[in-house]
């Protein structure tokens, strides 16, 4: 039903526009949520809008039932905060067909915002009892230089390692303290923890490259991937010496045009990754953690639509990024990734430039150049 707010004061409006929380969504549905959040609400809950919208008008195993509880929902003018309560209860149901049933069920049963969600709770709990918990080690993202590792097992082997960590350190000091000391005497009592073996990453430009290759090195300042410098000329006596380690890799970046070679000592196989892991440490998509090691290389322009496997057409995107990603130009969605001004960005379905505010994404190659 159209949208009119003529003759309404504020408050009206505003719950005019809570009972149309089905038709905001559908139009929510057709927009990236980066360019949803430029109206002025907070990204995060611009995801969730957007993840609802995906879930009532996308791909369902239960199209039917997906199609007749939407119009009902919009028959019964229900708000978006409603449908995301619905959906925070349908969505712990795994089974196939579970999640629409239970949507469908919560959607056309009667009663306040706070009694369905409370029946919602209940109907979950009915359908898969309490939660127990799963043995496995968490490891958390780093804050502020640190991080953050759990452990759940079996009472009985985790009573017995917090004994022997209580008889391993007996110091004076806070409990937590002192459980951290002993379990790092453990862990390196028994051969210590495996040192990774890192790579070294050059970033150079092209006239900076030229200059050293002359034996002008002295006037170029070099940044590399540990977080140091060093002029041109102690580059080439260094890398002479193998006082940078054994696998070097020195990348060649154009300040517009972007990634453009890749001198290494050992494995040619990897070049490409490697030029790729250099420009962007982490996934390059906004708001995304997820390191460049555990990426995907990304045709910036796809491989099916003719793009080439150059340095300057890769990039790295996670599994989940690297799906999504509107892959054909013309049919926008989530956004696609883009090279502007030599680095990698996410041009929004919207037209919106956006890059990722990660700690580590201003660490890249290009990064080093600017």
């Amino acid at each position: 039903m159209p949208l009119s707010v003529e003759g309404m004061d504020i408050f009206q409006a505003f719950v005019l526009l809570n009972s149309h929380g089905i038709g905001l969504l559908r139009a929510i549905a057709e927009r990236s949520p980066y360019d949803v959040a430029s109206s002025g609400i907070a990204l995060s809950t611009a995801k969730q809008y957007a993840t609802l919208a995906d879930v009532l008008f996308g791909p369902a195993d239960s199209p039917r039932l997906q199609r007749d509880s939407v119009a009902l929902a919009e028959q019964r003018e229900l708000s978006v905060e409603h449908l995301l309560m619905v959906n925070k209860h349908a969505k712990k149901l795994k089974k196939r067909g579970a999640a629409w049933k239970l949507r469908a069920e919560l959607i056309a049963h009667q009663g306040t915002f706070e009694e369905v969600d409370a029946y919602g709770a209940q109907r979950v709990k009915d359908e898969v009892g309490e939660k127990p918990k799963e043995p496995g080690v968490r490891i958390g993202r780093a804050v502020g230089g640190m991080r953050t590792i759990s452990v759940t097992d079996t009472q009985r082997r985790i009573t017995d390692f917090e004994k022997t960590l209580d008889a391993t350190e007996t110091s004076d000091q806070l409990r937590s303290t002192a459980l951290l000391e002993a379990f790092w005497k453990q862990v390196n009592g028994r051969g210590g923890i495996l040192r990774p073996e890192y790579r070294t990453v050059i970033a150079i430009g092209l006239d900076d490259f030229a200059k050293v290759s002359c034996g002008n090195g002295d006037e170029v300042i070099v940044g590399l991937s540990d977080g140091t410098t060093m002029t041109g000329a102690e580059l080439i006596n260094a890398a002479l010496s193998g006082a940078l380690g054994e696998n070097l890799y020195a990348g060649l970046f154009h300040p517009t045009a972007g990634p453009v070679n890749l001198y290494e000592a050992r494995f040619a196989s990897l070049k490409q990754r490697i030029m790729a892991t250099a420009e962007n440490l982490v996934c390059p998509w906004p708001d995304c953690n997820v390191p460049a090691d555990r990426c995907q290389v990304h045709h910036i322009d796809a491989h099916k639509t003719g793009g080439h496997t150059t340095p300057s057409n890769l990039t790295m995107l996670c599994r989940y990024h690297n799906g999504v990603n509107d892959d054909d130009p013309i049919k926008r969605r989530r956004g696609r990734m883009q090279r502007h001004r030599g680095q990698v960005r996410l041009i929004t379905p919207g037209g919106k430039l956006l890059g990722n505010t990660h700690d580590l994404s201003s660490m890249g190659a290009m990064d080093l150049l600017a």
